[in-house]
């Protein structure tokens, strides 16, 4: 357990580390603690078990959109990860501090898992809306044009 334990606060003091240069360049690139983010996040679990535990752990705990599973590495080996985003959220780096601090501890005590790490959407950086559907596209041009489509 105290090695399980060393581990954790190593992860969670670089994690830390890191925090102010990330908020820096977020900063940079015109984000500030006004500005809705989204968070992408990345976990490692050491097997399925563990990967199935930390998402039922994260879904009774967050409202984060969550994906689970291995990916199949060069050497043969899989490696389990959960992948998730949060709701949009205000953060400054005091808020980003309190929250990877609380994303190890649900790794540690939810999986365990090892938080990874964790990046942001900026509403510049999000994806854009998916383009509509053949049938939607249809209605909009056929409305253009004063019709109206036929189903058969």
């Amino acid at each position: 357990m105290a090695a399980s334990s060393d581990r954790y606060e190593r992860v969670l003091k670089a994690h830390l580390e890191l925090n102010p240069k990330s908020w820096a360049a977020l900063q940079a690139r015109g984000v500030d603690d006004h500005t809705p983010l989204q968070l992408d996040f990345e976990f490692t679990a050491p097997g399925e078990d563990e990967t199935r535990a930390l998402m039922r752990h994260l879904r009774s705990v967050t409202d984060y959109e969550l994906q689970g599973g291995a990916q199949n590495q060069d050497d043969g080996t899989q490696r389990w990860m959960v992948l998730g985003t949060t709701s949009p959220m205000i953060v400054s780096l005091e808020r980003l501090d309190e929250w990877v601090t609380q994303m190890a501890a649900h790794g540690r005590d939810g999986g365990p898992a090892e938080f990874d790490g964790w990046g942001a959407r900026t509403p510049e950086s999000a994806p854009p809306p998916p383009p509509p559907s053949t049938d939607e596209s249809l209605k909009g041009l056929l409305g253009r044009l004063g019709r109206s489509r036929r189903r058969t």
